[in-house]
């Protein structure tokens, strides 16, 4: 049973890397630290009849913000990978993993890890922490979520947490359909994640508008903007987790007319996972006489970022 639970968390551990290195651009991930914790009592779990002593961190991430000028982001992230299908019932685990993981960000606030990262980051005068809670089931489905069966539960009020991010299946493969898929297709140093202005990062903006890495504030967004260079030409592509519709089209054209910053667009491309060619194509004309820029099929396609041998508009 220990040899199962050492590989079970091992291979929780590889898809943290895989999800944060490979698909989100993170360099460099600390893995499998420890903290001292402060607040013995308070943070031992119901079980134990002692006080905890450490919490351990499964990985962490830091960088400067270019959503907002002198900004550290770290995010404190926990893997509670299973082997097994989402339970039908997930509220009471959820409210553990989350109670555990609000602990660890409380004693992290005061310790060393967090001064000694601090120090690592010049011209920074903010930090913010961010919990990620990766919660990714081995036997439930790629498109399964947990997400809307824990939204409303009532949280306890010991827990002290600025913001914590679920990570489920869902999430994780609308990332790999997407943004994963981008990088095989154009090659990874081709494609960039696009900063959008928040009126908070006026500096950083001047000199980065788009980057190798996904800001965590990304990580629940329905939206991904990525610049990506194909064939000598830039091209703008907005990853939609929502379906198709002509409110939604029109949103995410505005939204892309909006980014002044990206170095002469060639192309702009609006993907979409159930967007079909043949029934979606006249909504998307009737649409486009409000936005007199783009003629489709020109300097604007649409497509599903899903593999459909019915959308040939645009490879």
């Amino acid at each position: 049973m220990g040899e199962w639970s050492k590989t079970v968390g091992e291979k929780g551990e590889e898809i943290v890397n895989y999800f944060f290195n490979e698909i989100l651009g993170y360099k460099t991930i600390l893995s499998n630290e420890s903290i001292v914790c402060n607040k013995g009592l308070k943070h031992k779990s119901n079980s134990s009849k002692s006080n905890k002593t450490t919490h351990g961190i499964d990985a962490l991430i830091s960088a400067k913000s270019p959503l907002e000028d002198n900004l550290l982001d770290i995010g404190i992230i926990s893997s509670k990978f299973t082997s097994s299908i989402y339970p039908n019932s997930p509220k009471t685990l959820f409210k553990e993993y989350l109670a555990d993981l609000a602990f660890t960000i409380e004693c992290f606030k005061n310790s060393k890890l967090y001064s000694d990262i601090n120090q690592k980051f010049s011209n920074v005068n903010r930090t913010d922490i961010t919990g990620i809670l990766v919660w990714a089931s081995n036997k439930s489905s790629q498109k399964e979520e947990i997400i809307s069966k824990v939204s409303n539960i009532i949280l306890d009020n010991d827990l002290i947490f600025d913001k914590i991010i679920i990570v489920d299946n869902d999430r994780i493969n609308f990332f790999v359909e997407t943004v994963q898929n981008a990088k095989k297709e154009f090659g990874a140093e081709n494609v960039k994640f696009v900063y959008h202005n928040s009126n908070l990062n006026t500096i950083g903006l001047q000199s980065v508008s788009y980057g190798d890495f996904l800001p965590t504030n990304y990580l629940f967004s329905n939206i991904i903007p990525i610049r990506v260079i194909n064939k000598n030409e830039i091209e703008f592509i907005i990853f939609s987790k929502e379906n198709f519709s002509k409110e939604n089209f029109s949103k995410l054209l505005a939204f892309a007319k909006s980014f002044d910053l990206l170095h002469s667009v060639n192309n702009i491309i609006l993907s979409f996972s159930d967007f079909n060619d043949l029934t979606d194509e006249p909504i998307i004309l009737s649409e486009l006489l409000n936005f007199d820029h783009y003629q489709y099929g020109k300097n604007l396609f649409v497509k599903t970022h899903l593999s459909d041998f019915r959308n040939t508009k645009k490879s």
